[in-house]
């Protein structure tokens, strides 16, 4: 052989204007290779030289990249000085996968010294290393070459993951489809725990490691960095010798190093997919404001992410349970099952644990026992949650699901980890927003509302407009509306809208300034958002109702000019139904009806001293009639007559009298009367001192006297109070 023949033919292709064909027959691979073609027909039966079988009568043909590999072998032992011509024992096998398009290694070292076909093996393992050949496919080959270069029954590779020993590669069908092992059973798990190869032979050797279960069998670790990846295989003919343990070693060596070099590859590519991936996601979670899609979209990326059968995003209310917003592929059975985070459940474990947990089989968990019957039903198997965490408090939380068991990986956990957080932020985002915009709506109806109350003269109308007008801006059952009236509160509106509140009125309502919740609100001019009112220790019980309900309240002053005149009070049953944002609403709102009060308040005295001027005027436009007609008449009979006739249409009274006193007989005379009085007192005289008007005379005051006239004076007394003075 020479390197002249190698040069005849370029890689991949026959040597032009000789090989047309795909493949080459017998004789013309002879040509190609100088030989006889009962030489090549004896390299083929050897093994040295591949071929395929084309028809049933065992007809052989070549392709031509096997001549340049058979060539570029030969040329090389050439240089070397080994004979090629040597007679081999190689096992044909016509199914073999394409031969390794890099050249064997040569030169100096540990390989140089090893047999041609342990360095086809390394060579084929090197291939492997670059990522030509896919890993699968790859392995296949090292076992099928394994078998046929040593003459071997079968050949298997196992890889050892999660205490599991799974099979990677076989010669051959796989007994009964086994395909998966316990990490500790048999030769497999005698080599693990070793850490070296093992050689066994014997007539009764029946463990199910390869296709072939008899036969003497050496098995070696591969390894790989920190620890080992799992166990070559190896079976020999019976009552032949096993293949070198040492040898097999070092076939294993190589390709632990090949597979851990696939594997940092492939993980490396896996994260930076992943990371694009989940900055994608991401990207389309964050650009979405209605909190809707936003939940369904994070639900659904995540499923795709993690490959997970089954999601949801469950949302943390007021009264702090969890309750579900988006699933997939979930029963409402089981969403109202788990709804609430029972403890303990895993979400529960998740939530204080502040990360996510996964669990597999978890209906065999004992933190699934409180809804163990819903998750058996559902039939999933492992179950992985991420807390969604806003600060110190919760948000809601990320589920997954996966039918079969999966366990997570740390760096998969991360990534969700990482997922929720960005998830958070955009829910956080979305909440802000619709906030914002349910702001800016209430706020244009509090102007609204409060030009409405503007227009309000009276305190009982704005009362009215304000319990009706409330439920614009806050989802309530009851409204009242309580005015201060000196130290008392006075309910001037209500409205019930359940049952417990339809019976109230102003009767059972009224309450004492700093009295109840009520009355502390309206002392202390602070407003009071109350999650559960009925066990707030300033509750006072309203007479005919329950005293253990279940009630949430609002409750704002009516503050103008820091003067208190009232408090608007809100209820609804169940509890942590209110927010502070409903809270901030009711004051806004309690400032407009404040100020609709004093407007009010301020007509209704203007009203008031209207009216007293309009009588003034009155009785100022009376009096000088009065006086005209004094200035005008002579008779005192008719003077008087006519005095007592006017004052009875200025003054509104039940009697009016005129009585005259007599000084020289120190007595009063009743000169004329109108009114309910029995008529033909005029005339009459009584002393001094029996009457008010006595006190009058001899005071030389007027006086206005609650009591009727008569005795010792109005009181009873010496005087108009008691005897020491008007009251």
């Amino acid at each position: 052989m020479s390197s002249q023949l190698l040069r005849e033919l370029a890689p991949g292709e026959a040597k032009a204007g000789d090989v047309t064909d795909a493949t080459l027959s017998v004789t013309r691979a002879a040509h190609v290779l100088g030989v006889h073609p009962n030489t090549i027909r004896a390299w083929s039966d050897q093994g040295r030289l591949r071929y395929y079988r084309i028809n049933a009568r065992g007809d052989r043909r070549y392709r031509p990249d096997d001549l340049q590999w058979f060539l570029s072998a030969a040329v090389r032992q050439a240089d070397r000085g080994d004979d090629i011509d040597q007679p081999r024992r190689y096992a044909a096998d016509p199914n073999l996968g394409a031969p390794s398009p890099h050249p064997l290694p040569s030169g100096s070292g540990p390989v140089a010294g090893l047999p041609f076909p342990e360095r086809r093996l390394l060579a084929e393992i090197a291939t492997m290393a670059t990522g030509d050949v896919g890993p699968a496919a790859g392995l296949e080959r090292v076992v099928e070459l394994l078998q046929a270069s040593h003459h071997l029954r079968a050949a298997a590779l196992w890889e050892h993951r999660d205490g599991r020993n799974l099979l990677r590669a076989a010669t051959g069908p796989v007994p009964g489809g086994l395909r998966e092992l316990a990490g500790t059973y048999g030769l497999l798990g005698r080599v693990l725990a070793a850490g070296r190869p093992i050689v066994e032979d014997g007539p009764d050797l029946r463990e199910p490691l390869v296709p072939v279960v008899a036969g003497p069998r050496t098995a070696a670790p591969v390894p790989a960095a920190g620890g080992t990846w799992g166990v070559l295989v190896a079976v020999g003919e019976p009552g032949r010798p096993p293949i070198d343990p040492e040898l097999l070693a070092a076939m294993a060596a190589p390709l632990g190093v090949v597979l851990a070099q696939r594997a940092l590859g492939e993980e490396s590519e896996r994260r930076l997919h992943r990371a694009q991936a989940l900055h994608r996601a991401a990207a389309d979670i964050a650009s979405e404001l209605d909190l809707d899609r936003l939940i369904g979209d994070l639900v659904d990326h995540a499923m795709v992410l993690f490959a997970a059968d089954r999601g949801a995003v469950f949302l943390r209310r007021r009264d702090g349970s969890v309750v579900p917003r988006a699933a997939r592929h979930l029963s409402e059975t089981y969403l109202a099952a788990v709804s609430g985070s029972p403890d303990p459940s895993l979400p529960a474990s998740a939530i204080a644990a502040a990360r996510p947990l996964f669990a597999t089989g978890y209906r065999n968990d004992p933190r699934a026992a409180a809804h163990r019957a819903a998750v058996v039903q559902e039939g999933f198997d492992t179950i992985c949650c991420a807390p969604l965490r806003d600060g110190d408090g919760l948000l809601g939380l990320l589920l997954l699901y996966h039918d079969v068991p999966h366990p997570w990986p740390a760096d998969d956990l991360d990534a969700l980890s990482t997922l929720a957080t960005e998830a958070t932020v955009a829910i956080r985002t979305a909440h802000s927003f619709a906030r914002m915009a349910t702001w800016a709506a209430q706020l244009q109806s509090i102007q609204q509302l409060g030009a409405r109350l503007s227009r309000l003269s009276t305190v009982r109308e704005i009362g009215l407009a304000i319990a009706t007008e409330l439920r614009q801006l806050i989802d309530y059952h009851n409204v009242r509306v309580y005015r201060l009236f000196g130290d008392d509160l006075l309910p001037v509106a209500m409205q019930g809208q359940v049952g417990e509140y339809e019976d109230e009125t102003p009767e059972r309502l009224r309450i004492g300034l700093g009295q109840g919740i009520t009355g502390w609100v309206a002392h202390q001019a602070v407003a009071q958002n109350l999650p559960d009112a009925a066990r707030d220790p300033r509750a006072m019980t309203i007479p005919g109702t329950e005293d253990d309900l279940d009630e949430s309240m609002l409750l704002a002053p009516m503050c103008y000019e820091d003067q208190v005149l009232g408090v608007l009070v809100l209820s609804k049953l169940g509890l942590h139904q209110f927010t502070d944002d409903d809270l901030r609403l009711l004051e806004i709102y309690a400032s407009f009806a404040a100020q609709a009060m004093a407007n009010a308040d301020a007509t209704e005295r203007l009203r008031a001293q209207s009216a007293t001027l309009e009588r003034q005027l009155r009785s100022q436009r009376a009096l000088l009639q009065i006086t005209e007609s004094i200035l005008t008449t002579l008779d005192p009979r008719a003077i008087v007559e006519q005095i007592t006739d006017r004052l009875g249409s200025l003054v509104r009274s039940d009697n009016v009298s005129i009585e005259r006193f007599d000084r020289e007989a120190g007595r009063l005379e009743l000169l004329t009367e109108r009114g309910v009085r029995p008529a033909g007192r005029a005339g009459t005289a009584s002393s001094r001192g029996d009457t008010l008007a006595a006190w009058v005379i001899e005071h030389g005051d007027a006086q206005l006297s609650p009591r009727p006239a008569g005795g010792q004076g109005p009181a009873g007394g010496q005087g108009p109070a008691g005897g020491q003075g008007p009251a």
